[in-house]
């Protein structure tokens, strides 16, 4: 009402609003207003003059100068918001029998959706309860596939691939794991609108069986000088590989491509065909359906096997086509050439040997954490004075905010939080929130490595094989996925005890970890060029204590570890964008000594400064930022109005050229060492990569010799006006090495 309204707006009638919010703007709606005319001006100046003209009539008597001028710079901008802030009132509208809802319905909707190849609204919507619709394009497009299932119909297949100029490669399994699938079926495709289908291993038709299809289409699958393409090919190798057929000549990944052409979209093949084609793929589910009714490839009829796989293996063809000369284009062929399609055969072959673990030493850790679980339990109920669930954030939350009356935090949903954020915060007040935090961690190290890792063994090899993912991280880094290596906790006690279950898995061999040391300080020291930072890496100086004797005002001798952790918090933090909130924040300081600390941080390394404002000036021109090697990420949130999608995006600017440099010396570090290896010889192999740090799996006699060879790869992969420098650890376990 007009009293409401008064109190709000500060204006005695409700139809000067829409003045008073032409002045302020209106953030909800993305109204920019007038700048600096608050709502408290705003109101006093509609209140005086009654509505905008009346204000602009008299503009000039504003005695306000700077309000004054940015009315008149803005008045456009006033009189256009007045008519976005105002609620139409004057528009015809339809009866409320129009409004009535109508069921969807008619042949007009049907061939709508048949268009759209809506599988399952077709089904729901046709009487006749139509199958799956098929346009004329898709029709057309699968008359050039065609299944293959006679020795004959594969010899002569054999023959047309080895006179391809390259042709793409797909597989068919009964399962998503490679190394525990069987081979179903596989499918070429030679020329764009072709395919054909292998039937291997369908309980249908005529399979034609491994040892056939080994003998037959191994050797073009074995010639190096035949090129292959194919979308996520590492599984495809291991699978082939699995059933004895090699294959070599793999010179183009269209999903690898898809992610240095733009890292951070889907790289699923049916994403990247519908957005660049406008084709709507067969979908798997469509073939061996869903949840308890869900059949394998096996069991899938093979004509209706082969239009779905010849499709997958035609479309990866025509996509490598059409990213080639966009490679090309983007600067990143080199990279894509030399780097990561190499790459993806040591990651291969990583995956295909795994990593060994000592199931015993984790089913007694196990039984360890289970015992200290049930003695954190008792201890937590013991300080809360009352029996309840520590695994239900309710009752948790009615622990400490009612019955021990501890402060509030954020509130989510169902009521406060109780993350690990407002448990640290609240600790210093009850010993209660310390307790949970250590239960929580101790119950997730349980879960997540101690119980799950031997139940991802693998039955036939004894080992686990995790995934080493290629095209996740937008950075250009390497993840890694049942289980996630680079997850493993390390600053505890307990999170290093996981580590001793890593073991060599022959009799007589070790585990050699080689890590860069302080990698990305010396990249920054790189591109920077700031004489500081390059001096302190040429001396060997300690940086961290160098940061923090200049900080500090002490000499080096005299810094504290204090001091010491405080620098290496900023020379980090400067690393990823970190401001003095965060600053702050991370350290537990005031927000005014953090500043101080950054003020003084840009005075001693004023060349680091210079380098990460230039880097986001050209970010903001270019629309993007780039590794030492030439890799791209796109930001375009760096041109969002403000807020905190610009800010992610600017930090992601700074860091980027930084993370990813190293992500990149890394990864030719292994794909020349995997070459050296071979070349001398070697029995020694690469069997796993976390961050900055390969882990081998080395025989005793090559150790030493070994760790020299890892050591100057590394060190040697891409060159800085710093030194690289590599620690090389060997041990019995890799708890041992660190």
């Amino acid at each position: 009402g007009p009293e409401g309204v008064a109190e709000k707006f500060g204006v005695p009638d409700p139809a000067q609003v829409v003045d008073v919010l032409a002045l302020m703007g209106d953030t909800s709606d993305n109204v920019p207003g007038v700048p600096g005319i608050g709502p408290k001006t705003a109101g006093k100046l509609i209140s005086e003059y009654g509505d905008l003209d009346g204000l602009y009539a008299h503009v000039d008597e504003i005695k306000a100068k700077k309000a004054r001028e940015n009315l008149v710079a803005h008045e456009a901008d006033a009189r256009r918001a007045r008519e976005l802030v105002t609620i139409r009132t004057d528009l015809s509208l339809p009866s409320l029998d129009e409004l009535v809802y109508r069921e969807p319905g008619g042949e007009a909707w049907l061939e709508l959706l048949r268009e759209l190849e809506f599988r399952n609204l077709v089904k729901e919507f046709s009487p006749e309860g139509e199958g799956a619709p098929v346009s004329a394009e898709a029709e057309e497009r699968y008359a050039g596939y065609r299944l293959v299932d006679t020795e004959a119909g594969l010899e002569d297949l054999a023959a047309r691939l080895a006179k391809a100029e390259v042709f793409a490669l797909d597989t068919e399994t009964t399962g998503i794991e490679a190394l525990r699938v069987d081979l179903v079926g596989v499918s070429v495709a030679t020329a764009e609108g072709e395919g054909d289908y292998v039937n291997v291993g369908h309980a249908a038709g005529n399979p034609l069986g491994v040892e056939t299809v080994r003998r037959v289409l191994g050797p073009v699958l074995a010639d190096p000088a035949v090129h292959k393409t194919g979308h996520n090919l590492k599984y495809d190798l291991l699978v082939l590989g699995r059933a004895g057929i090699a294959v070599e000549g793999v010179t183009h990944d269209t999903m690898i491509a898809s992610y240095l052409l733009d890292p951070e979209r889907s790289h699923k093949l049916d994403n990247l065909v519908r957005d660049r084609f406008g084709v709507s793929m067969i979908p798997i589910t469509e073939l061996i359906g869903t949840g308890k009714k869900q059949i394998t490839m096996r069991e899938v009829d093979p004509d209706t096997a082969a239009r779905y796989a010849a499709e997958d293996a035609d479309m990866a063809l025509r996509l490598m086509h059409a990213q080639v000369p966009e490679l090309d284009e983007s600067g990143t062929a080199d990279l894509f050439r030399d780097v990561e399609m190499p790459l993806s055969r040591v990651l291969t072959e990583m995956e295909r040997v795994g990593v060994k673990v000592d199931t015993a030493f984790l089913e007694e850790m196990s039984r360890r954490l289970e015992e200290e679980l049930a003695r954190l339990e008792t201890e937590c109920r013991e300080l809360a004075e009352v029996d309840f669930n520590l695994n239900s954030p309710q009752q948790l939350a009615d622990v400490l905010f009612v019955r021990l009356g501890l402060p509030t935090g954020k509130k989510t949903k169902t009521g406060y939080s109780t993350d690990s954020e407002v448990l640290e915060k609240l600790a210093p007040h009850h010993d209660l929130p310390g307790r949970i935090l250590e239960y929580r961690q101790v119950s997730k190290l349980k879960s997540t490595y101690v119980d799950a890792l031997p139940r991802l063994v693998n039955p036939e090899t004894g080992r686990i094989h995790a995934s080493f993912n290629q095209a996740v991280a937008a950075t250009g880094r390497l993840s890694s996925s049942d289980p996630n290596l680079q997850n493993i906790p390390v600053r505890t006690e307990l999170g290093r005890e996981v580590r001793r279950a890593f073991v060599p898995g022959e009799p007589g061999w070790l585990l050699l970890s080689a890590d860069y040391s302080q990698i990305e300080l010396r990249i920054m020291a790189h591109l920077s060029g700031d004489p500081v930072l390059v001096h302190a890496f040429r001396e060997g100086i300690d940086v961290h204590r160098d940061t923090a004797a200049r900080i500090f005002g002490v000499d080096p001798g005299d810094v504290s570890d204090l001091q010491r952790g405080q620098a290496k918090t900023v020379n980090f933090g400067i690393l990823y964008g970190q401001g003095a909130f965060g600053l702050a924040r991370t350290l537990g300081i005031p927000n005014a000594e953090a500043s101080a600390f950054l003020k003084e941080y840009k005075t001693i390394y004023a060349g680091v400064i210079e380098y990460l404002d230039s880097t986001l000036e050209g970010a903001r021109e270019r629309g993007y930022v780039t590794t030492l090697l030439g890799r791209r990420r796109y930001l375009p949130n760096l041109k969002a109005r403000g807020g905190p999608a610009r800010a992610a995006a600017e930090r992601l600017a700074v860091n980027t050229p930084i993370q990813g440099s190293a992500a990149d010396m890394i990864k030719v570090a292994m794909v020349q060492l995997a070459g050296r290896l071979h070349a001398e010889k070697r029995r020694s192999r690469m069997i796993a990569q976390v961050h900055d740090e390969l882990l081998l799996e080395v025989p005793e006699e090559e150790a030493d010799e070994v760790g020299d060879l890892v050591r100057t790869v590394m060190e040697e992969a891409v060159e800085l006006t710093v030194p690289v420098v590599v620690n090389v650890g060997i041990g019995g376990t890799w708890a041992e090495i660190h």
